[in-house]
């Protein structure tokens, strides 16, 4: 069989290239922990081995979106090589399949975990040949009602695939039509994934439901670098196909990061056949193989790249900290006992007065986090109230697509029905997109602003403290600034931030604005680039919060039905009545939205505010770690503080050879 799978082509290397650098950053990271484990920095043995899980759990997770029967199941088995996911005839309910590498095949549900649930359910194994009984809509039920009464939230399947062995996870969404999938997509996986493939179809090319999406969902959620897949090129004429090309790329080129390079059309079964069939020149003429290519290109440069000097630069500030700590401890294993406790009594004093301030800068962070909170729940509500001035007019300019025909009596009902449908759908598009707009030039600009101002304060406090930290530990150990001066702790220097977030074992908020600043140009943009990941938590609410369709069965029920069949002008009031609905509902969720809204920006902050202060707390710490670990080895005797002594050199040239290694492998990943 041939494969189109990304492990049969060229590009399979770039994957391998991938792993073998991070199996190298795995190396030193272990090597590194031999080091500190020896010098007793107990809070960078914990920080290292949460950095090496997190290294070695970062695989590669691509979603794919589209809207129902654009060939979505069909393009994600032409990567694969083979027919894994069953291509559904039918609508599926809101569940999502992740793909990931297994040596047997296996299909496990997982059930929707309930907060009121104590225990969570088992996942539940099911046979790959009957997960469509479980994940389609079955005849007679409509598919909101499958949707909500749906008990599973994903399907896992895993498969001995070359692809996924590699690091590579797909997931794979069911049609965005159904506002409560946009949702469960939106919350779950858009704020982690590292690829997005959207696929549409060449025949339907950009619809405005789609365009929707990508504009006030993806791309304000931090998604730039979009894959546009317009499979079916092959449906369309031949001589019309350069026109479907423009028309593709002027709808689309202009929405991802990269243009025209970010728009593929392809033919997915066509792919997938010649997969089938050991047609060569079949899979290579579909186009899919590019996908796979610029795919593999992004994953392992452009993520991938993150993924080693994310973790790199943390391990660079573990090296630096272990180079400061080395003299400080041979100066404390040659200083006498008696002198040593002497010297650590005289220092309780100033590690109490380092309390003091660590818990000041925490309550100064603790006051701005409530005070962002109470401002973007003043401005959200500001907006959400104006937001339902706006419905009725945007309805009443709607030109119904499905309007209400007095043909007869028995058929009005549906209609009806139809119409209030689509009447919703493109509110609610109205909404989501001034709500995009909004977060853009709104509240972006309120969280960046405050943001910056509390960075600037915070970059003071934290030098005062870090520098107060440092002359006490050089008076423990018997040391002077100048005896200390001339120590390399390595060409990269950090700043007082950078370095209490660094003991606190990194910064752990990343997502997908943040995540590639950090990576490679330190804490310092980092911390500048917070924005889009505190404004990604607020998008969940924005874009998803507000649920209209609850409100389909109320308009479409019998009382507004029996309402508007007895009146003129059915259109018009049809307008009326479902936009004073929505309205309403706007008006009636305001305040809860705006909650929520400002919750969720509190939440963001609130991780800076645990990280400085474990970070602040780690560095006093260490303080009190390092001369409980000096008493220790003096009370063995003179023998074991001599061999100490020695072993302290020796891990000195270890440091040095570790942070060479580390800088050849940052330099083979930037260039």
């Amino acid at each position: 069989m041939v494969q189109a799978s990304i492990s049969t082509t060229n590009h399979y290397e770039q994957y391998q290239r991938f792993q073998h650098q991070r199996n190298q950053l795995l190396v030193l990271i272990n090597r590194l922990m031999e080091v500190i484990q020896k010098i007793d920095m107990v809070g960078r043995v914990d920080a290292l081995n949460r950095l090496q899980e997190r290294v070695q759990a970062d695989n590669f997770k691509v979603l794919v979106l589209g809207e129902f029967k654009r060939g979505k199941s069909t393009f994600i088995n032409a990567m694969l090589g083979d027919e894994i996911l069953p291509a559904y005839a039918r609508p599926c309910t809101a569940i999502i399949n992740e793909i990931k590498w297994g040596n047997e095949p296996q299909a496990l549900l997982h059930p929707i975990i309930s907060k009121s649930d104590i225990e969570p359910a088992e996942p539940q194994s099911v046979p790959v040949k009957e997960l469509e009984r479980y994940v389609t809509i079955q005849d007679g039920v409509t598919e909101a009602e499958a949707i909500r009464s749906n008990p599973y939230e994903k399907v896992e399947l895993f498969w001995p695939l070359e692809l996924c062995r590699n690091g590579v996870e797909i997931i794979d969404s069911p049609g965005l039509n159904e506002h409560e999938i946009r949702q469960k997509v939106t919350m779950d996986y858009l704020s982690t994934v590292d690829a997005i493939l959207f696929v549409l179809s060449c025949e339907v090319l950009g619809s405005q439901s789609e365009l929707d999406v990508i504009d006030n969902t993806l791309r304000a959620m931090g998604h730039k670098d979009i894959f546009f897949i317009c499979n079916r090129f092959n449906m369309i004429r031949p001589k019309e196909r350069e026109d479907i090309r423009k028309h593709g790329l002027a709808k689309l080129a202009h929405r991802t990061e990269r243009g025209a390079q970010r728009v593929f059309f392809i033919d997915a079964l066509g792919a997938l056949d010649g997969c089938l069939n050991d047609d060569t020149a079949a899979v290579e003429a579909s186009q899919v193989p590019h996908v796979e290519r610029e795919l593999a290109r992004f994953l392992t440069h452009d993520r991938g790249k993150v993924k080693i000097l994310r973790p790199s630069t943390e391990l660079k500030n573990a090296i630096q900290e272990a180079r400061r700590t080395i003299p400080e401890r041979s100066s404390l294993l040659r200083t006498d006992l008696k002198t040593l406790e002497v010297r650590y009594e005289d220092a309780q004093v100033p590690l109490k007065q380092l309390e003091t301030k660590r818990q000041q800068i925490v309550s100064q962070l603790r006051n701005f986090r409530e005070d962002m909170n109470l401002l973007v729940n003043d401005r959200a509500l500001t907006f959400y109230q104006t937001l339902s001035d706006k419905i009725s007019r945007w309805a009443q300019e709607y030109e119904l697509e499905n309007p209400v025909k007095f043909v007869s009596l028995e058929g009005l009902k549906p209609q009806i029905r139809k119409a209030a449908e689509e009447l919703v759908t493109h509110l609610s598009q109205r909404v989501e997109g001034d709500l995009a707009n909004w977060q853009k030039s709104d509240l972006q600009p309120l969280v960046a602003q405050r943001l910056e101002a509390r960075k600037r304060e915070l970059d003071t406090k934290t030098t005062e403290f870090v520098n107060q930290v440092d002359e006490l530990r050089l008076k423990v150990a018997g040391l002077s600034l100048d005896s200390v001066a001339e120590i390399d702790l390595g060409k990269r220097k950090i700043s007082a931030l950078e370095r209490v977030l660094s003991a606190a074992g990194g910064f752990l908020i990343g997502g997908v604005g943040s995540a590639g600043i950090g990576a490679i140009y330190g804490y310092e943009e980092m911390i500048k680039s917070l924005v889009p990941q505190i404004l990604l938590a607020a998008s969940t609410v924005i874009l998803v919060g507000l649920n209209p369709w609850i409100l389909l069965p109320v308009m479409a029920g019998g009382g507004v039905i029996q309402g508007l069949l007895s009146t003129n002008g059915t259109n018009k009031k049809l307008k009326e009545v479902v936009s004073q609905k929505y309205a309403s509902e706007v008006r009636a969720s305001a305040q809860g939205q705006a909650r929520k809204l400002a919750e969720a920006v509190a939440q963001e902050l609130s991780k800076i505010e645990e990280t400085v202060d474990n970070g602040l707390e780690a560095e006093i710490q260490a303080v009190r770690e390092q001369v409980n670990s000096i008493l220790a080895e003096k009370q063995k005797g003179q023998t074991n503080v001599d061999e100490k002594l020695r072993e302290l050199d020796h891990l000195s040239g270890d440091l040095n050879e570790i942070d060479s290694e580390l800088d050849d492998l940052i330099a083979q990943i930037v260039m």
